[in-house]
């Protein structure tokens, strides 16, 4: 899978790396790439990834100019994990560049699927021919066509995957907070009723007090007439 777009950020350490590699008359070799899982804007100012997962020994590179060259590597662990941020490692452990994305991963890994790929680093601003990378193998002769296809259908399908189940997660979070409002509704229109309801016996209570009241006061008038006739 080739992913020419991915422009990874140079750090500064990787940065001062590579020029006392260049002061010293020396080379600054770059032999692994490592993957990670989390989401963020790189700034430039950092020594690893935030969530790495994986890091592998490159395959293969080449240089497109003197100041481009095609790095590629291959995937292939026990654990899955979502790749979100991807570090060039020189060979003394220094992060010489790292790539993320807030909102987009590259793909999902999943065991026993191997996820194959390539992509441009751009070396502007550093000193020209003092970086090597280890891997001299093609990825097209060392994989095959076929497989190189299959590869990169697998991780679209991956990637397809991975942004369904986020839509699915967004789903399932909006009906729960529809489902919350709803409880809350429910709620509010019990407590509603129940004062409807203690109104309503309240009334009632009036009313029979009134009546009680009413019939005694008219048996007692009643009384009176007939004790006036009596007389």
């Amino acid at each position: 899978m080739s992913l020419k777009a991915i422009n990874p950020t140079l750090t500064r350490a990787g940065m001062r790396a590579i020029f006392s590699a260049s002061d010293a008359g020396l080379h600054a070799r770059i032999t692994h790439l490592a993957f990670g899982s989390s989401r963020y804007s790189p700034a430039g100012d950092e020594t690893s990834l935030k969530s790495e997962k994986a890091r592998v020994e490159i395959i293969g590179s080449r240089y497109l100019d003197d100041f481009q060259m095609e790095i590629t590597a291959q995937i292939d662990g026990d654990t899955g994990f979502t790749l979100a941020e991807l570090g060039v490692m020189l060979e003394d452990g220094t992060l010489l560049a790292v790539w993320s994305d807030p909102d987009t991963p590259l793909a999902q890994y999943t065991p026993g699927v191997p996820i194959s790929f390539s992509f441009v680093l751009a070396l502007t601003g550093l000193p020209q021919n003092v970086i090597q990378v280890t891997g001299d193998v093609d990825l097209q002769l060392f994989f095959g066509e076929e497989f190189a296809g299959s590869a990169t259908s697998m991780i679209a399908l991956q990637l397809e995957n991975f942004l369904l189940n986020q839509t699915a997660r967004g789903l399932s979070k909006e009906l729960s907070i529809a489902q919350t409002a709803r409880a809350e509704l429910l709620r509010r229109l019990e407590v509603v009723e129940a004062k409807i309801d203690q109104q309503a016996n309240a009334h009632t209570e009036q009313l029979t007090l009134d009546a009680s009241i009413t019939s005694s006061l008219l048996t007692v008038q009643r009384h009176t007439i007939e004790k006036d006739q009596l007389q």
